[in-house]
């Protein structure tokens, strides 16, 4: 099944060409190589491809042989930079709620990429992992994640606030100092995740920008934008089963996959419009067994493979379900 690309707002990456200047690196170059356009980072709500964002990232560290070139844009970087689900982080009233909004909006800004908040009695893990197949330079992804995760929480607890500890999937770089600087606490190199580890009691501050009139307004137009991708997800998502289920290749994991998002995005944006996996799959598999019991002669066992069933059996209960008949009596009746 081929990968479907996904997106991402520009945001933080419209700092890219500021920083090579910094670095001593014309961007023009650098631009032209990645086969990238340097006014499409003119504007932080255009959306890029992933895929070609991160090979314009790829290209910064080669001209710039700065192996830390996530890290230091990061930096360059502001909650705003989000988008949308920025914007609910600054107005939350709690951190706890701050956090719990840009976990669940945070598609609004990345499509290639997933936030988890794991919260526990005295820890609390936010973690960010890359689902997008054939990125470049995921490590300088992930330097630019953590950074930018540390500013915000950062934003919402005061400017000398540290973590536990910082989780990076990255091999141990040359060079340091950077990101000693930038934590200033413990860093955990070839990480599984992509993290920060703080004490859990942080999660109840209220964040000096909390505004709960404004945090609903935003609200009210997340969900806006949710429902306008919920009905794009439904109008691909047919097509996209039928072709799961002839490569055999149609569980929700392999959907998700091939839609270029993480299972459980998969899952919320289904739940969020109304109805599930199993029930589109189960609607997919229904039209398509009418269709081939009425055009084709393909014995119900064959009928049962193609539509992704183990055997016969679970087909003709599920058919009795749709119609109230078995397949054979329905294929007869409906014979020309």
């Amino acid at each position: 099944m081929q990968w479907q690309d996904s997106t991402a707002r520009a945001g933080p990456l419209v700092n890219i060409p500021g920083l090579l200047l910094e670095l001593g690196c014309d961007p023009d170059p650098v631009f032209e190589k990645a086969g990238f356009k340097r006014s499409d980072l003119e504007d932080p709500e255009n959306r890029i491809s992933y895929l070609l964002g991160s090979r314009l990232l790829a290209e910064c560290v080669t001209a710039t042989n700065c192996e830390c070139f996530g890290l230091l844009l990061g930096r360059m970087a502001s909650t705003s930079h989000l988008g949308l689900a920025g914007f609910l982080v600054r107005a939350a009233s709690t951190v706890g709620q701050a956090l719990e909004a840009l976990v669940e909006n945070l598609d609004l800004h990345d499509e290639g990429g997933t936030l988890f908040l794991q919260s526990e009695e005295d820890y609390s893990l936010l973690s960010f992992r890359v689902h997008q197949p054939g990125v470049s330079a995921i490590e300088q992804i992930y330097d630019l994640t953590a950074a930018m995760m540390y500013k915000i929480m950062r934003s919402l607890c005061g400017g000398d606030w540290k973590a536990s500890e910082v989780l990076l999937p990255r091999r141990k770089p040359r060079e340091l100092k950077p990101y000693m600087q930038y934590f200033q606490t413990a860093i955990v190199f070839n990480s599984e995740a992509c993290g920060i580890l703080f004490p859990s009691h942080y999660l109840r501050i209220v964040p000096p920008s909390a505004d709960e009139l404004l945090y609903h307004h935003l609200e009210l137009e997340a969900n806006v934008l949710h429902e306008m991708q919920h009905h794009e997800l439904l109008d691909a998502l047919p097509a996209m089963l039928q072709r799961g289920l002839l490569l055999d290749r149609c569980s929700a994991s392999d959907i998700a996959d091939a839609l270029g998002m993480h299972v459980r995005t998969l899952h919320r944006r289904l739940r969020s419009a109304g109805t599930s996996f199993r029930r589109e799959l189960d609607r997919v598999r229904q039209t398509l067994s009418l269709q081939l019991l009425e055009s084709t002669s393909l014995p119900i066992g064959d009928v049962a493979t193609a539509l992704g069933y183990a055997d016969s059996s679970g087909f003709i209960r599920a058919f009795r379900r749709w119609t109230g008949f078995s397949p054979a009596s329905w294929r007869k009746q409906n014979k020309d």
